[in-house]
């Protein structure tokens, strides 16, 4: 009889985790925090570890193909594996935890547990009373071999069981999905933030904000198109789809972290990653979040006119709790100078880069206008030292800081 070596399994990708328990919740990374109690677990106890870690939380599967901290890069080997997502990894979360030298294993049924001190301490979603759940909200947990043998029935050790499902654009994927309910046309539009980088398709574009000029009575900023497609990892955009069914705007994902792009210059979108809010009895030391300031803050949403702008009153755009609103996670926003809070309470008018070339050339004839005469093009060059329109080819001219149609 020939034997065989036995290899473990090596991960180098982008993966999603989810429970085999009644409830299919996924993994999702929601805060780079763990609470004071989760630091306080007695490692060196056979039976006492039961905590919760409420940096990953559970969510359901329908939410989990739009969201950001389901993805995970995942690399190593059931021997020794870390996942990388929002910009934290494992590593870091079991540092946090007061234990850095603790390596995440994976059993042979799927149970991801580290060990200490010979106590093989497992991750399982602690949602025994699935459907039932907490604000519809689970986090992971963590404890000892001896206290899930001793306290679980058969079908809640279930819950210490995960399955792997690689993301492949087939059955599992990332895709946009439109939250700030802002359609124009036969488009819709959104911001996105994400730690990882990706790839539009054919449809689908994006944006971010490049110059600006807040000094004029209609405020205007430049949307300058990423062209290729290919949005480098930790870069705030502007996206436009055609659809806001998320299955219809799936995204590449680069086979590395970075993606191995150049980063995006000059961008004046900044993004946030966690809206983390404790909730009930959890520790205040938990709570990570930005609140958005209507002063320095601007967020995506409709102007007045029906245009597509920067503004201060979009609540879909914010995630409201308790009359306070926030940044929501993996979103985008604007920030400003003080000085511009009056000129832009109304809202900045977003213009691609043809547009705003043309917008801030007529800003530009019309106040040359206050100490010369003259008949100019929209690109601001003049093409007659007086006002008279005779023998004017058919255009749009400035003529006295105002537009004109000349037939």
């Amino acid at each position: 009889m020939t034997a065989y070596p036995l290899f473990a399994q090596q991960y180098s990708g982008f993966y999603r985790i989810q429970n085999i328990g009644a409830a299919g919740r996924y993994v999702s990374i929601q805060n780079d925090k763990v609470s004071n109690d989760s630091k306080s677990i007695n490692w060196t106890s056979g039976y006492s570890v039961k905590t919760e870690v409420d940096a990953l939380q559970l969510i359901k599967e329908k939410d989990k193909d739009s969201d950001p901290g389901t993805v995970l890069y995942i690399s190593g080997s059931n021997n020794g594996l870390t996942f990388e997502a929002q910009g934290l990894d494992t590593k870091n979360l079991i540092k946090s935890l007061g234990q850095g030298e603790l390596n995440l294993l994976k059993g042979s049924k799927g149970e991801l547990y580290t060990s200490y001190s010979g106590h093989p301490i497992y991750m399982l979603d602690f949602g025994f009373d699935y459907p039932t759940t907490y604000n519809g909200r689970v986090c992971c947990g963590v404890a000892t071999a001896s206290w899930i043998n001793k306290e679980l029935t058969t079908e809640e050790k279930t819950y210490v069981r995960w399955t792997f499902k690689k993301i492949d654009n087939a059955n599992e994927y990332f895709g946009v999905k439109p939250t700030e309910g802002i359609q124009i046309g036969e488009k819709y539009y959104t911001t996105l933030f994400t730690t990882f980088a990706y790839q539009l398709p054919e449809g689908m574009k994006a944006f971010y904000i490049g110059r600006y000029d807040f000094n004029r009575q209609e405020p205007i900023a430049e949307l300058k198109e990423i062209t290729n497609g290919k949005i480098p990892a930790s870069t705030p955009v502007i996206i436009e789809c055609s659809s806001n069914d998320v299955a219809t705007n799936k995204v590449t994902l680069y086979d590395t972290i970075s993606g191995n792009l150049n980063p995006v210059t000059s961008n004046q979108l900044k993004g946030n990653v966690f809206c983390f809010i404790p909730e009930g009895g959890e520790g205040p030391e938990l709570k990570h979040v930005l609140e958005f300031d209507q002063s320095t803050m601007r967020v995506l949403g409709k102007l007045a006119n029906g245009e597509l702008g920067m503004v201060t009153n979009n609540d879909k755009a914010l995630k409201v709790k308790s009359g306070t609103k926030y940044i929501p996670a993996n979103k985008a926003y604007l920030s400003i100078n003080k000085k511009y809070t009056t000129a832009t309470a109304n809202g900045i008018k977003l213009l691609q880069t043809n547009d705003y070339d043309v917008a801030a050339s007529i800003s530009k004839v019309t106040a040359d206008e206050h100490t010369q005469q003259g008949i100019y093009t929209l690109t601001g060059v003049k093409v007659k030292e007086d006002n008279n329109t005779d023998n004017l080819p058919n255009g749009i001219y400035i003529i006295d800081g105002k537009k004109q149609v000349i037939r």
